[in-house]
């Protein structure tokens, strides 16, 4: 019998329109070299600085566990940019960076979202598992009561609260220990085949892949919209 349904967030729950975090990448580098009174020109060696952390973040590996925290994010890029930051400019530009998400917010995947999750909240236990980036927990779950979604999770398992990340097999046994289940008793939900299918089939957790836009999705079973779950976890039990 299944009792906790656990989804990731970014692709899945919520989702970039437009540039999105490019834009906001751009609004933090312009942010630092005001802060800092850098030349304009550096802006470019901070942007390629984010490209870098995008890919940390779809290879997450041990090598590159200064991308976990925002503060040892930002701490990386001023070494690399060979600049002194004192205390007050790292605290001022550490705000902006994690907060710059409230004010140039990323969408919800469907607008079914919120009633798909009420109406599965009467019989599941539901967590959000997600690793995260630029914006910590503490700053989601500002965003998720901003969506008016965040009422619909019994609890949250964030990557830099934890200090590791999916599909690392002790993020999911995290949350099968906050819920108090077994991993046959769980289901979870991701548009990531590596970090959430496969990652939660590691763990024996039985794992739906949210294929919205793949032609040839890579797992099975795999649901392309929020209002296919209620069925796809009928057919599995």
């Amino acid at each position: 019998m299944v009792k906790l349904l656990t989804f990731d967030l970014w692709e899945t729950i919520i989702i970039d329109e437009g540039e999105g975090e490019s834009a906001r990448d751009r609004l933090r580098a312009e942010f630092i070299i005001k802060t800092l009174g850098l030349l304009p020109g550096i802006k470019q060696d901070i942007l390629s600085f984010f490209d870098e952390l995008v890919a940390a973040f779809k290879n997450p590996v041990q090598e590159n566990d200064w991308s976990i925290l925002p503060e040892t994010q930002l701490d990386y890029l001023f070494r690399k940019l060979s600049v002194n930051v004192n205390k007050g400019e790292f605290e001022s530009i550490y705000k902006y960076y994690t907060e710059v998400i409230l004010d140039f917010q990323p969408a919800l995947t469907e607008q079914i979202v919120p009633d798909v999750l009420k109406e599965l909240r009467k019989s599941y236990l539901i967590g959000l598992i997600s690793n995260t980036g630029r914006t910590p927990g503490r700053v989601l779950l500002t965003l998720l009561e901003r969506l008016k979604i965040k009422e619909y999770f019994d609890f949250y398992v964030f990557s830099d609260e934890i200090l590791m990340r999916k599909p690392d097999p002790r993020v999911f046994q995290i949350a099968l220990n906050k819920a108090q289940v077994l991993p046959e008793e769980t289901v979870h939900i991701g548009d990531s085949y590596r970090m959430d299918y496969v990652g939660a089939k590691n763990v024996q957790i039985n794992a739906i892949l949210y294929a919205s836009g793949a032609l040839l999705p890579q797992g099975e079973p795999f649901v392309r919209s929020f209002q296919e779950i209620p069925e796809a976890l009928k057919k599995l039990w």
